[in-house]
């Protein structure tokens, strides 16, 4: 069996030589550290999902509708874990209107959440 070459570190700058490409054990924390920054600036509500105000309005919402509303319309009795709004957020929805929230379990939500990623594409 081949073995690789050994190749340097990813770090711009660093000189240490690795058995296997990436980054050497110094830098591999920063650079999914700055990666994590990176990824956290392109999405701009981030920052809402995480407010107190948001956090109570999804707790309130949960409890007034427990119940997932796509497996509902199956005739499935599923646990709502996610408060999704309706229109999302990107396309101009309503932050805090329980008008555009529905109760939905993970699975209903992020199939929802792919189909509307790929229509906007």
């Amino acid at each position: 069996m081949a073995k690789r070459a050994p190749t340097p570190c990813r770090y711009p700058g660093c000189a240490a030589v690795l058995g296997t490409p990436g980054y050497c054990d110094r830098h591999r924390v920063a650079a999914h550290r700055d990666y994590g920054r990176a990824r956290r600036g392109f999405d701009t509500e981030v920052g809402f999902y995480q407010s107190a105000a948001w956090r109570g309005v999804r707790a309130a919402f949960l409890r007034e509708h427990p119940m997932c509303v796509h497996c509902a319309a199956r005739g499935r009795v599923v646990a709502a874990v996610v408060a999704d709004h309706v229109v999302p957020l990107k396309d101009g929805g309503a932050r805090f209107d329980w008008a555009n929230l529905a109760g939905c379990c993970v699975s209903c939500h992020n199939r929802k959440t792919a189909r509307e990623t790929a229509a906007r594409r």
